[in-house]
């Protein structure tokens, strides 16, 4: 009986994994070319993620280097037992002078939210571009 249990979590906690993985598609969605320096293109995005009105989380994600980062924006959920998954990924890596910007949404996007963090990527280019020397 005990063996029966220990092979059944091991099939449920396999089929989780398998599922977890495969939830953001590997091709992006959206992909674009801003002309800004990465890490002050992300931190702009990021910080305007956080002065919406939503019911999601942003979480900001670096590569030790600076040349890539990942913004991810999970819903909050009331229920602390169900592990939160990712709605939508922005992926910004440095291309040379340029960021390029890669918008990954789940199966369970949600359209508005990308529309919406799309036209922050888009405003905040514009800001630090017009910063930038």
């Amino acid at each position: 009986m005990k063996r029966l249990a220990i092979m059944g979590l091991v099939c449920l906690l396999s089929a989780c994994q398998s599922n977890l993985t495969d939830l953001l598609p590997s091709k992006p969605d959206k992909v674009a070319d801003f002309p800004t320096a990465v890490a002050n293109l992300s931190d702009c995005t990021h910080r305007a993620t956080h002065a919406m009105t939503s019911p999601y989380l942003f979480h900001l994600n670096a590569r030790a280097d600076h040349l890539e980062f990942l913004i991810t924006a999970t819903r909050t959920s009331e229920q602390t037992l169900r592990p939160a998954l990712a709605t939508l990924e922005l992926h910004f890596m440095a291309n040379g002078k340029t960021t390029t910007v890669e918008m990954r949404e789940s199966a369970i996007g949600d359209p508005a939210l990308s529309r919406e963090i799309w036209s922050i990527v888009e405003r905040c280019s514009q800001r630090v571009a017009l910063a930038s020397p």
